[in-house]
C-alpha cells in the first residue's frame, strides 16, 4: 500500500479517517487546537514551536527536537500556542491490532503516550533528518513518506524496547512515578546527546531533569546501567572516534569534543578502546 502525503496548514475540527497504508502529514500551523484521531500508532515530531496533547486525561508537552509516540486508542487534542512546524507519521492501520500491534505498543508499562528525544536513538535521528528534508522541499514529501514508513516500521522497536527496559530499571513502586521519572531522565539524556562537544556537569543535568543531583545520578544509573558522567564520556569518545575515522587529527578531535588537549583525549581514548587514537585509526584503515 502507498503512504499518503499531505500538507496541513489549518487546524482540524474533526479527526480524519483511518489510513490503511499510512500517512505522513507536514504541519505548518498557526496557534490553535486540532482533534486528532488515533486508529493506529503514530509519531509526532516538533521541528519548531511546541505542541501540547490532551491524551486520556493527561497533558503531554512536546518540544522542538522531541517526538511523541502515540499508541492507537481514543481521539486526542493537539494544541500549539503559536506557530508550529513538524511532521505527523500515522502508521498503517494494520499495525494497530494483533501480534504486530503488540510488538509496537499496547504496553501497560510504557503507557499509551511516550515523549522521546530525536538525539538518543538511531530512529529518532532518522525521523528528524526526514522531517528537516521534507520541510526544506515539500515536493519530496510523497517519496520521502514511503521511505520513512518503511524505515520506521523496523526501527521503532529499538527506542520502545529501550524505554521499557529503562522504566523497569527505575525502582519505583508506582507505575505513574516510574513514567514521570523516565520522562525527566530522558530530557537529561537528550541534553547529554546535544552537548557531546564539551563536559557537562551533574548540576546542569539535574536542572534539566528537575531532580536533585543525588536522585538524578541514582535513577540514571538504574535506568541506563551507567552513571551520567560515564554515559556522556562514551558519547564524546564515540564522536571523537567518528571524527578520527573521517580524517581529523587528534588535536581537532580533542577540540571538537571538549577535551583540554590531545593528551587528555588520548588517555581517555585508550581506556575506552584499548589503543591510542593514532593506533586505532591505523587499525581501522588497515581493516
Amino acid at each position: 500500500m502507498t503512504c499518503e502525503f499531505i500538507v496541513m496548514d489549518r487546524q482540524l475540527d474533526a479527526p480524519r479517517g483511518p489510513t490503511p497504508g499510512g500517512k505522513l502529514v507536514y504541519c505548518d500551523l498557526k496557534g490553535g487546537s486540532s482533534m486528532i484521531g488515533a486508529p493506529a500508532p503514530s509519531l509526532k515530531l516538533v521541528l519548531d514551536g511546541d505542541e501540547r496533547y490532551e491524551i486520556d486525561g493527561r497533558t503531554i508537552a512536546v518540544r522542538p527536537g522531541e517526538f511523541l509516540y502515540l499508541d492507537a486508542g481514543s481521539h486526542c487534542v493537539g494544541t500549539n500556542r503559536g506557530d508550529m512546524k513538524g511532521i505527523c507519521l500515522l502508521l498503517p492501520t494494520s499495525l494497530g491490532a494483533g501480534e504486530a500491534g503488540r510488538a509496537w505498543g499496547h504496553d501497560p508499562v510504557l503507557g499509551r503516550a511516550l515523549v522521546l528525544s530525536t538525539k538518543a536513538s538511531a530512529m529518532g535521528r532518522t525521523l528528524l533528518d526526514y522531517g528537516r528534508r521534507i520541510a526544506a522541499d515539500l515536493m519530496q514529501g510523497p517519496r520521502l513518506a514511503q521511505e520513512l514508513i518503511a524505515r520506521v516500521e523496523i526501527a521503532i522497536a529499538e527506542p520502545l524496547a529501550e524505554s521499557r527496559a529503562a522504566m523497569d530499571g527505575v525502582r519505583a513502586a508506582k507505575l505513574s512515578t516510574r513514567r514521570e521519572l523516565y520522562r525527566r531522565l530522558e530530557r537529561a539524556r537528550a541534553f547529554l546527546h546535544a552537548h557531546d562537544d564539551r563536559n557537562v556537569t551533574l548540576g546542569e543535568m539535574a536542572a534539566i531533569a528537575g531532580l536533585s543531583q543525588f536522585h538524578l545520578a541514582r535513577y540514571f544509573k538504574h535506568a541506563f546501567d551507567e552513571s551520567p558522567i560515564s554515559y556522556h564520556r562514551a558519547l564524546r569518545l564515540k564522536r571523537a572516534a567518528a571524527l578520527l575515522a573521517e580524517g581529523c587529527s587528534v588535536a581537532e578531535a580533542a577540540e571538537a569534543t571538549g577535551y583540554s588537549d590531545p593528551v587528555a583525549l588520548s588517555h581517555a581514548f585508550r581506556r575506552k578502546y584499548g589503543a591510542p587514537p593514532q593506533s586505532w585509526t591505523h587499525q581501522r584503515l588497515a581493516s
